[in-house]
Protein backbone atom coordinates (compact mmCIF):
# COMPACT_ATOMS: atom_id res chain seq x y z
CA UNK A 1 0.00 0.00 0.00
CA UNK A 2 2.81 2.40 0.97
CA UNK A 3 4.59 1.46 -2.24
CA UNK A 4 1.48 2.35 -4.29
CA UNK A 5 1.30 5.72 -2.55
CA UNK A 6 4.94 6.41 -3.37
CA UNK A 7 4.28 5.58 -7.02
CA UNK A 8 1.22 7.87 -7.07
CA UNK A 9 3.17 10.72 -5.46
CA UNK A 10 6.00 10.22 -7.96
CA UNK A 11 3.54 10.34 -10.83
CA UNK A 12 1.95 13.50 -9.49
CA UNK A 13 5.34 15.15 -9.05
CA UNK A 14 6.36 14.09 -12.58
CA UNK A 15 3.10 15.42 -14.01
CA UNK A 16 3.51 18.72 -12.19
CA UNK A 17 7.09 18.99 -13.37
CA UNK A 18 6.04 18.33 -16.96
CA UNK A 19 3.25 20.89 -16.69
CA UNK A 20 5.69 23.49 -15.36
CA UNK A 21 8.17 22.74 -18.13
CA UNK A 22 5.47 23.10 -20.79
CA UNK A 23 4.28 26.34 -19.20
CA UNK A 24 7.82 27.76 -19.11
CA UNK A 25 8.44 26.59 -22.67
CA UNK A 26 5.27 28.34 -23.79
CA UNK A 27 6.37 31.58 -22.14
CA UNK A 28 9.83 31.37 -23.73
CA UNK A 29 8.36 30.69 -27.17
CA UNK A 30 5.98 33.62 -26.74
CA UNK A 31 8.86 35.91 -25.77
CA UNK A 32 10.90 34.69 -28.76
CA UNK A 33 8.02 35.32 -31.20
CA UNK A 34 7.37 38.77 -29.73
CA UNK A 35 11.05 39.72 -29.91
CA UNK A 36 11.31 38.37 -33.44
CA UNK A 37 8.29 40.39 -34.56
CA UNK A 38 9.63 43.53 -32.88
CA UNK A 39 13.02 43.11 -34.56
CA UNK A 40 11.43 42.52 -37.98
CA UNK A 41 9.18 45.57 -37.64
CA UNK A 42 11.92 47.86 -36.32
CA UNK A 43 14.25 46.78 -39.12
CA UNK A 44 11.64 47.58 -41.76
CA UNK A 45 10.84 50.94 -40.15
CA UNK A 46 14.52 51.93 -40.34
CA UNK A 47 14.67 50.86 -43.98
CA UNK A 48 11.58 52.92 -44.81
CA UNK A 49 13.09 56.00 -43.16
CA UNK A 50 16.30 55.48 -45.14
CA UNK A 51 14.38 55.06 -48.41
CA UNK A 52 12.49 58.30 -47.81
CA UNK A 53 15.78 60.15 -47.33
CA UNK A 54 17.33 58.57 -50.42
CA UNK A 55 14.20 59.28 -52.44
CA UNK A 56 14.35 62.99 -51.56
CA UNK A 57 17.93 63.11 -52.84
CA UNK A 58 17.11 61.10 -55.96
CA UNK A 59 14.15 63.37 -56.75
CA UNK A 60 16.37 66.45 -56.59
CA UNK A 61 18.94 64.82 -58.87
CA UNK A 62 16.47 63.85 -61.60
CA UNK A 63 13.72 66.45 -61.23
CA UNK A 64 14.57 68.13 -64.55
CA UNK A 65 15.27 64.89 -66.42
CA UNK A 66 13.12 62.14 -67.89
CA UNK A 67 14.60 59.44 -65.70
CA UNK A 68 12.68 56.67 -63.99
CA UNK A 69 13.52 56.67 -60.24
CA UNK A 70 14.99 53.17 -60.46
CA UNK A 71 16.29 53.18 -56.92
CA UNK A 72 12.77 53.60 -55.58
CA UNK A 73 11.15 50.90 -57.73
CA UNK A 74 13.84 48.40 -56.73
CA UNK A 75 13.35 49.20 -53.07
CA UNK A 76 9.58 49.12 -53.41
CA UNK A 77 9.77 45.57 -54.75
CA UNK A 78 12.04 44.54 -51.90
CA UNK A 79 9.90 46.23 -49.24
CA UNK A 80 6.75 44.71 -50.76
CA UNK A 81 8.19 41.21 -50.36
CA UNK A 82 9.18 41.91 -46.76
CA UNK A 83 5.79 43.42 -45.93
CA UNK A 84 4.08 40.35 -47.41
CA UNK A 85 6.31 38.19 -45.19
CA UNK A 86 5.39 40.18 -42.07
CA UNK A 87 1.69 39.89 -42.88
CA UNK A 88 2.03 36.13 -43.39
CA UNK A 89 3.88 35.62 -40.10
CA UNK A 90 1.91 37.95 -37.84
CA UNK A 91 -1.53 39.52 -37.59
CA UNK A 92 -2.20 41.66 -40.68
CA UNK A 93 -4.14 44.07 -38.47
CA UNK A 94 -1.31 44.52 -35.98
CA UNK A 95 -1.05 48.32 -35.45
CA UNK A 96 2.73 48.28 -35.99
CA UNK A 97 2.38 46.42 -39.29
CA UNK A 98 -0.40 48.76 -40.42
CA UNK A 99 1.86 51.75 -39.73
CA UNK A 100 4.55 50.20 -41.93
CA UNK A 101 1.99 49.55 -44.65
CA UNK A 102 0.93 53.20 -44.54
CA UNK A 103 4.51 54.38 -45.06
CA UNK A 104 5.01 51.88 -47.86
CA UNK A 105 1.75 52.95 -49.50
CA UNK A 106 2.85 56.59 -49.52
CA UNK A 107 6.10 55.55 -51.22
CA UNK A 108 4.06 53.73 -53.85
CA UNK A 109 1.86 56.76 -54.49
CA UNK A 110 4.95 58.95 -54.74
CA UNK A 111 6.45 56.71 -57.41
CA UNK A 112 3.12 56.57 -59.25
CA UNK A 113 2.93 60.36 -59.41
CA UNK A 114 6.52 60.53 -60.61
CA UNK A 115 5.76 58.04 -63.39
CA UNK A 116 2.65 59.99 -64.41
CA UNK A 117 4.86 63.06 -64.84
CA UNK A 118 7.40 61.10 -66.88
CA UNK A 119 4.65 59.69 -69.11
CA UNK A 120 3.21 63.15 -69.70
CA UNK A 121 6.31 65.33 -69.97
CA UNK A 122 8.70 62.86 -71.54
CA UNK A 123 6.38 60.90 -73.86
CA UNK A 124 7.20 57.68 -72.01
CA UNK A 125 5.10 54.60 -72.71
CA UNK A 126 4.72 53.03 -69.29
CA UNK A 127 1.35 51.50 -68.46
CA UNK A 128 0.36 52.47 -64.92
CA UNK A 129 -2.01 50.12 -63.10
CA UNK A 130 -3.64 50.79 -59.73
CA UNK A 131 -4.93 47.74 -57.86
CA UNK A 132 -7.27 47.98 -54.88
CA UNK A 133 -7.56 44.81 -52.79
CA UNK A 134 -8.99 43.80 -49.43
CA UNK A 135 -7.76 41.41 -46.74
CA UNK A 136 -11.28 41.19 -45.29
CA UNK A 137 -13.98 41.46 -47.94
CA UNK A 138 -13.45 39.53 -51.19
CA UNK A 139 -10.07 38.32 -49.92
CA UNK A 140 -9.97 35.27 -52.20
CA UNK A 141 -10.85 37.26 -55.33
CA UNK A 142 -8.32 39.94 -54.39
CA UNK A 143 -5.58 37.32 -54.07
CA UNK A 144 -6.48 35.79 -57.44
CA UNK A 145 -6.42 39.21 -59.08
CA UNK A 146 -3.06 39.89 -57.46
CA UNK A 147 -1.58 36.73 -59.01
CA UNK A 148 -2.87 37.78 -62.46
CA UNK A 149 -1.30 41.24 -62.11
CA UNK A 150 2.01 39.78 -60.91
CA UNK A 151 2.07 37.67 -64.08
CA UNK A 152 1.42 40.71 -66.29
CA UNK A 153 4.13 42.71 -64.55
CA UNK A 154 6.67 39.92 -65.05
CA UNK A 155 5.73 39.61 -68.72
CA UNK A 156 5.69 43.29 -69.66
CA UNK A 157 8.67 45.38 -68.61
CA UNK A 158 6.91 48.71 -69.10
CA UNK A 159 3.94 47.79 -66.87
CA UNK A 160 4.00 49.36 -63.39
CA UNK A 161 1.55 48.07 -60.79
CA UNK A 162 0.70 49.83 -57.53
CA UNK A 163 -1.28 47.79 -55.00
CA UNK A 164 -3.36 49.48 -52.30
CA UNK A 165 -5.24 48.07 -49.33
CA UNK A 166 -8.79 49.36 -49.77
CA UNK A 167 -9.35 49.34 -45.99
CA UNK A 168 -6.16 51.21 -45.06
CA UNK A 169 -7.15 54.35 -43.19
CA UNK A 170 -5.10 57.12 -44.83
CA UNK A 171 -6.39 60.17 -46.66
CA UNK A 172 -4.33 59.52 -49.81
CA UNK A 173 -6.08 56.18 -50.35
CA UNK A 174 -9.47 57.76 -49.73
CA UNK A 175 -8.67 60.42 -52.33
CA UNK A 176 -7.65 57.82 -54.93
CA UNK A 177 -10.83 55.85 -54.26
CA UNK A 178 -12.94 58.97 -54.63
CA UNK A 179 -11.16 60.10 -57.82
CA UNK A 180 -11.81 56.76 -59.50
CA UNK A 181 -15.17 55.97 -57.84
CA UNK A 182 -13.84 52.74 -56.30
CA UNK A 183 -16.50 51.06 -54.15
CA UNK A 184 -15.73 47.32 -54.40
CA UNK A 185 -12.71 45.05 -54.28
CA UNK A 186 -10.87 43.91 -56.17
CA UNK A 187 -10.75 46.85 -58.56
CA UNK A 188 -8.07 47.39 -61.19
CA UNK A 189 -7.46 50.73 -62.87
CA UNK A 190 -5.52 50.69 -66.14
CA UNK A 191 -4.64 54.16 -67.36
CA UNK A 192 -7.72 55.67 -65.74
CA UNK A 193 -10.27 53.00 -66.73
CA UNK A 194 -11.75 50.98 -63.86
CA UNK A 195 -12.18 47.20 -64.11
CA UNK A 196 -14.29 46.34 -61.06
CA UNK A 197 -14.32 42.79 -59.71
CA UNK A 198 -12.07 39.94 -60.82
CA UNK A 199 -10.73 39.93 -64.39
CA UNK A 200 -8.74 36.99 -65.71
CA UNK A 201 -5.34 37.02 -67.38
CA UNK A 202 -6.70 36.74 -70.93
CA UNK A 203 -9.03 39.72 -70.54
CA UNK A 204 -6.38 42.02 -69.12
CA UNK A 205 -3.85 40.83 -71.71
CA UNK A 206 -6.21 42.06 -74.44
CA UNK A 207 -6.47 45.43 -72.69
CA UNK A 208 -2.68 45.74 -72.60
CA UNK A 209 -2.26 44.56 -76.17
CA UNK A 210 -4.62 47.32 -77.27
CA UNK A 211 -2.35 49.84 -75.59
CA UNK A 212 0.88 48.40 -76.98
CA UNK A 213 -0.30 48.37 -80.60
Amino acid sequence: MAKDRKISVSRIIAALAMTCLLFIAGILIGIYITNSKTNDINSMKKDLELELTQLDIEDKLIENNCLDPKLLIEKLNDLSARLTYLESQYDKNDPAILEIKKSYTLLEIRHYLRMKTINSACSANCTLILFFYSNTNSKEESEKQGFVLDYLRSKHENVKIYSFDYDLNISAIETLKELHSITITPSTIIEGKVYAGFHDKEELEKVLEGRFQ
